[in-house]
């Protein structure tokens, strides 16, 4: 295949805060100057697109926001992703040519918050675009029993209705990165050659959006955007629900014992907390229903903020995702 217009080929590099996205995309690209956050201390804020050559073709890496972030959710970073990608003509002229999903080996995972990541990734991309996804494996020169690890790897590439289970059957590549310019450009080769052989054709996204008078929640994202708020929605209430029979006594309210107003006090923040939460949810669906919308217009609308509430809503919102990945 000839390479004759040289269209820059557009890579997305994500994973988690301290995966090691800018240590990647600085050794892909040579460029040094690239600050690399220290820890979990993320130090890309924003999308950033890093242009340079390789073996003789235009490269444009876009280094992202590590998700996992203490100061906004998954969702929030996806939706600044996607404002970027569209700003850069990505919803219309620019195809996007693939992905590499930086997965450090080191790290404790929620799985739960892992598989709904990772679910909103593949409604991006679609079944079709998954060849063109390289998941690499970080941090292995800090092991000590490596075989134990790569035991554990294994384990979770193949594990059949696993995180990566689609991706998985959809030919995307297992690899390892070792934090050197040779593999990381190994690893980008890795993805250009699968956009040739796909003939750079556009991910999901692109290709709903194409179409004339969609509404964005009749997009593939947008019912599973739906699906996680109504699942939400659901959960909430049912936490508000039992929350009101743990309410105190109303004279605890306004009591002079400190144990007693402190018990009311608590009760009455994780109640607001609550409700301001199911609130946020019905309007945000809401809107996902309501509008015939462009991309940009959605995406500067639609919003999914954190459920970073009590522990009782975490631990619920975990049994929630479990129920669904069941069926």
């Amino acid at each position: 295949m000839g390479h004759s217009k040289q269209r820059p080929i557009m890579v997305l590099i994500v994973g988690l805060t301290g995966a090691g996205k800018t240590t990647f995309t600085r050794l892909a690209s040579g460029r040094k100057d690239l600050k690399v956050g220290d820890g979990i201390d993320p130090c890309t804020q924003d999308p950033v697109a890093i242009r340079f050559n390789l073996d003789g073709r235009p490269i444009v890496l876009i280094d992202t926001p590590g998700f996992d972030d203490t100061t906004r959710t998954d969702v929030e970073i996806l939706e600044d992703i996607a404002k970027w990608l569209v700003k850069q003509g990505f919803s219309k002229r620019q195809p996007l040519d693939g992905m590499i999903l930086l997965y450090p080996i080191l790290f404790d995972f929620d799985s739960n918050l892992e598989k709904r990541r990772t679910r909103i990734l593949q409604k991006i991309l679609g079944r079709n675009a998954y060849r063109r996804v390289v998941v690499a494996t970080t941090m292995w020169g800090s092991l000590i029993n490596e075989k134990e690890v790569e035991q554990d790897i294994d384990m979770r590439w193949n594990q059949q209705g696993g995180v990566w289970d689609e991706f998985r059957q959809g030919d995307a590549q297992l690899t390892k990165h070792f934090n050197t310019e040779a593999s990381a450009q190994r690893i980008l080769r890795a993805v250009i050659k699968a956009s040739d052989e796909a003939e750079r054709a556009k991910v999901l996204i692109q290709q709903e959006l194409g179409r004339k008078n969609i509404r964005f929640a009749e997009t593939s994202l947008g019912e599973e955007l739906e699906c996680f708020l109504q699942q939400d929605i659901t959960v909430i209430h049912n936490l508000l629900l039992n929350h009101r029979d743990e309410e105190p006594p109303e004279e605890y309210r306004t009591s002079k014992n400190l144990k007693e107003w402190q018990e009311w006090y608590r009760w009455n923040t994780e109640r607001q907390e609550l409700t301001r939460n199911l609130e946020l949810r019905q309007k945000q669906l809401k809107r996902l229903n309501s509008f015939f919308v462009s991309f940009v217009h959605l995406l500067q609308q639609i919003h999914v903020p954190s459920l970073q509430t009590t522990g009782h809503l975490l631990v619920a919102m975990a049994s929630a995702d479990n129920q669904v990945a069941q069926v």
